[in-house]
């Protein structure tokens, strides 16, 4: 999340700004910046004549920000930063991580941000949610407000549990043994001055590893939000399980848990599929499965989770299926028995990846490659259908990587 235990506060030039965000007069500004649009020169002047300079520059950021929050967490008055949402948890994710939660345990959730886990934990137990940055509370507080508003009104029976958000320092807050903790720390995207991304080496995280890892260890359960490429010590491994989730085609997040219900050294890669749906594929001794150079009935794109947390083989041996020349590329069976976390395609024809030969299998089965998926290869893809010409006919994806010693091609179609 945006913020953390040791940097700065950010502050607006009005600090009465922060409050009032979340009063009927500034939403009832946000929802009409909304729903204009894009601000013009005019109606931005128009709106600091009115509001001020600082509330003026302040709805403007929420309005705009406000569409990817819809998109992350459905229809709602949301109050969000546009770089709060890009690093909040949508709302799929946060049901499904929130459900691994025990019912009825108090929980602490440390650097919140604008509350995207928050709203979900708050249907499991009593929640104390922190953060340091006084806007980002604000809106955090806001935001759990609009959720518990719309549970109150669905007709689905839920917890009642009380919700607090404090603007603090998170280690002024230590959850008892008997709580669960929530943490989300800082990943810096920029480049150390190894040339190395902050994103991928625990050292570089905020709160870091060395502080907050005790208390986790203290608690009953613990729940740490990472990037997928985060680098844990050993000593992680040997404590829980580590978790790669991933949602609408991408890996998003790497979990680390602690607790009596994720025994350590397990590793586990789920696909998240709705608010309700998941499914996962777990291992504590990783697998290796059989490869051949011969693409059989079907062939199949195993899911960015699994491919994450390095499990493809594992779940490839699990299902029967064999590596197409090796583990980094694609695999095939004879039979399509495989769950979300592969994606399965009916071969129609395999052989070189020859740009004639291909062009000239594509016009014998009538299509056109309208998908392209590459492993190992210097392709691009917009270029390769651009290249095999036809934009007409049944509708074929290539798949396309390194077999052994030449480059195998496949064209296929989706069951």
């Amino acid at each position: 999340m945006p913020s953390s235990h040791d940097l700065p506060a950010s502050a607006d030039p009005d600090p009465q700004v922060i409050p009032w965000l979340s009063s009927p007069e500034a939403l009832e500004a946000i929802d009409r910046a909304e729903a204009a649009g894009q601000a013009t020169v005019a109606g931005t002047a128009a709106l600091r004549r009115k509001i001020g300079p600082d509330r003026a520059a302040a709805v403007l950021s929420a309005a705009a920000a406000r569409g990817k929050a819809i998109d992350k967490w459905g229809t709602g008055p949301w109050l969000v930063t546009d770089r709060g949402i890009q690093q909040a948890t949508d709302r799929a994710i946060a049901s499904y991580k929130s459900r691994r939660v025990p019912a009825g345990l108090e929980i602490f959730d440390w650097c919140c941000g604008v509350g995207g886990e928050a709203m979900q934990l708050s249907d499991r137990g009593p929640l104390t949610a922190i953060d340091r940055d006084p806007k980002i509370a604000e809106m955090a507080r806001h935001n759990l407000g609009v959720h518990r508003d719309q549970q109150a009104a669905s007709d689905v029976a839920g917890w009642e549990f009380r919700s607090t958000v404090i603007c603090d320092d998170v280690f002024a807050h230590h959850p008892p043994a008997a709580a669960w903790l929530n943490l989300d720390p800082d990943r810096r995207s920029e480049s150390n001055t190894a040339g190395t991304s902050r994103a991928t080496h625990c050292d570089y995280l905020q709160p870091p590893l060395s502080d907050w890892l005790p208390v986790a260890k203290q608690v009953a359960g613990a729940s740490i939000k990472l990037a997928p490429a985060t680098q844990l010590p050993e000593e992680c491994h040997e404590l829980g399980e580590r978790e790669w989730i991933s949602h609408r085609g991408s890996c998003r997040q790497q979990v680390l848990w602690l607790g009596e219900a994720s025994p350590p050294g397990t590793i586990r890669a789920t696909v998240v599929t709705g608010d309700d749906s998941a499914t996962s594929f777990a291992v504590d001794q990783p697998q290796q499965c059989d490869q051949t150079d011969t693409c059989e009935a079907f062939a199949f794109d195993l899911d960015p989770a699994v491919r994450a947390a390095g499990l493809s083989e594992s779940y490839a041996a699990a299902k029967g299926l064999r590596a197409l020349g090796g583990p980094a590329g694609f695999f095939t069976a004879q039979q399509n028995d495989v769950d979300a976390l592969a994606q399965p395609f009916e071969v129609l024809w395999h052989g070189v990846a020859d740009m004639k030969k291909l062009r000239q299998a594509v016009a014998a089965i009538d299509g056109c490659v309208s998908e392209v998926k590459i492993r190992g290869l210097d392709w691009k893809p917009p270029t390769i259908i651009k290249k095999l010409g036809r934009r007409e006919g049944k509708k074929l994806t290539l798949l396309a990587s390194r077999i052994g010693s030449y480059c195998g091609a496949i064209l296929a179609v989706r069951p």
